[in-house]
């Protein structure tokens, strides 16, 4: 239970949702984290006084990820809090669903403001304070690689993050500082769950598990990037989708073809 013991984390859009999961499970394995909010300054609050209440330790912090200002603020304050920074999680992020022929600038503008230039801007303000060995962890999407109709806006921001982190990757390696991403499938949260338990006939055959993801399930993983565990692993996403995005989404068949006879194939 002591995989991050010391070392302090900031989460962004920790006060609720996967963030928040993320928070608990970091602290449960005593890292001290710096819990990130924007408008749900309840649930920050509740976040921070459950890992407290377990033996933790957790501040919150506000920011507004739109502001470059605010987000330099936010380095500022965590760092007179907690005087350094092991791990920075960008989790917080927007869906705003629109066809691309009825997205306007200002709708892209927002998208790609919070999903992609946010966690650029806040991992370059953290870079001089993050402790060398240290680790950057992007929360995507399963759509930055295989999206649908009504998400060009943020597909585009989730595969441009991916191709940021490769970069940082590259660029940080030097310092033993490891970028990595994860891309979650469809994880229901509190905003999501009742919508989610409705249409579930819908989702749930697209699913090869069979079932819907858990917000542990993705904090899992966030957290074995984050630990020494995964020292070797730099540059990559790591897919949490309950298979969905490996297979081929084509009608089923009942019945199985037979092979082929032997004499019928075709040496190459």
């Amino acid at each position: 239970m002591a995989e991050m013991n010391e070392k302090v984390v900031l989460i962004t859009g920790a006060s609720g949702g996967i963030g928040a999961g993320m928070a608990r499970l970091f602290a449960k394995h005593r890292a001290t984290v710096a819990v990130h909010y924007r408008t749900r300054e309840e649930g920050a609050n509740k976040v921070v006084d459950d890992i407290i209440a377990a033996g933790g330790q957790a501040k919150t912090f506000y920011a507004d990820l739109r502001s470059e200002k605010a987000i330099n603020r936010l380095v500022v304050e965590v760092i007179k809090a907690f005087d350094v920074i092991d791990c920075l999680v960008n989790n917080a992020g927007i869906v705003l669903k629109t066809y691309l022929k009825d997205t306007s600038s200002e709708l892209w503008d927002d998208i790609l403001n919070i999903n992609l230039r946010a966690p650029h801007l806040l991992s370059q303000a953290v870079l001089p304070h993050l402790r060398d060995g240290g680790s950057v962890i992007h929360n995507t999407s399963i759509h930055a690689k295989n999206s649908v109709p009504n998400f060009g806006a943020y597909a585009a921001s989730k595969a441009a993050l991916e191709s940021l982190a490769q970069v940082q990757a590259l660029e940080w390696a030097e310092r033993g500082i490891r970028v990595n991403c994860v891309a979650p499938g469809v994880v229901p949260v509190e905003r999501t769950t009742e919508a989610l338990q409705a249409a579930s006939k819908d989702w749930l055959p697209h699913i090869p598990r069979g079932r819907y993801g858990t917000v542990e399930e993705i904090a899992e993983m966030t957290l074995w990037l984050a630990s020494d565990r995964a020292g070797w692993v730099t540059g990559q996403s790591f897919v949490v989708d309950g298979g969905m995005t490996a297979r081929i989404d084509m009608p089923k068949r009942d019945r199985i073809a037979p092979p082929p006879a032997p004499d019928s194939i075709n040496e190459h």
